[in-house]
């Protein structure tokens, strides 16, 4: 039965990365190679298939492991990291980076699926956990905006190559 539901949430996220909100659960069906009525069955709305399917896709993605890079010690490397992490992910995964984006300035998400929210508080957490463990007081705020400002601003405005497709030298310049 674990089969089925991944096979409608392949199919929903490839969907919705493409239409946003406004495709139909025929559609979503169709690809997911299942019927229409299935869909209801497990979701009951294609609100809760759509915020179900995304949040499987967010938690398995964008909540990866932060905090276990927040344990760096040095606090450059930390950053670093975090950085090549979160442009990996993104870049990876731009399409549907760009419908959760379109979507939120839509006001059609809830906070749990508002991506802007997720890079954010994510990041609150790893930088907060990692000047923790250091013992070192840092407005936190501050920083996870300015990295969640740029992450953002790579989607929306990319000039290049895509982050993904960079070797491992032309990430760290």
């Amino acid at each position: 039965m674990r089969d089925v539901t991944e096979q409608i949430f392949k199919g929903a996220i490839s969907v919705f990365t493409k239409k946003g909100f406004q495709a139909t659960t025929q559609e979503v069906a169709k690809e997911a190679g299942v019927a229409e009525v299935t869909l209801y069955r497990k979701f009951s709305t294609k609100e809760n298939l759509f915020i179900t399917a995304i949040k499987n896709v967010l938690e398995k993605k964008f909540h990866s492991h932060i905090m276990e890079i927040a344990k760096e010690k040095e606090t450059e490397l930390f950053l670093t990291k975090i950085i090549e992490d979160r442009l990996d992910i993104l870049s990876k995964n731009e399409g549907l980076v760009k419908m959760l984006l379109s979507e939120s300035l839509r006001g059609n998400l809830i906070n749990d699926i508002n991506l802007p929210e997720i890079i954010f508080s994510s990041l609150k957490k790893g930088l907060g956990y990692h000047f923790e463990l250091k013992n070192q007081t840092v407005d936190i705020d501050f920083c996870a905006r300015q990295l969640g400002g740029v992450f953002l601003s790579y989607v929306i405005l990319p000039n290049g190559q895509r982050f993904k497709k960079l070797t491992k030298q032309e990430k760290q310049i």
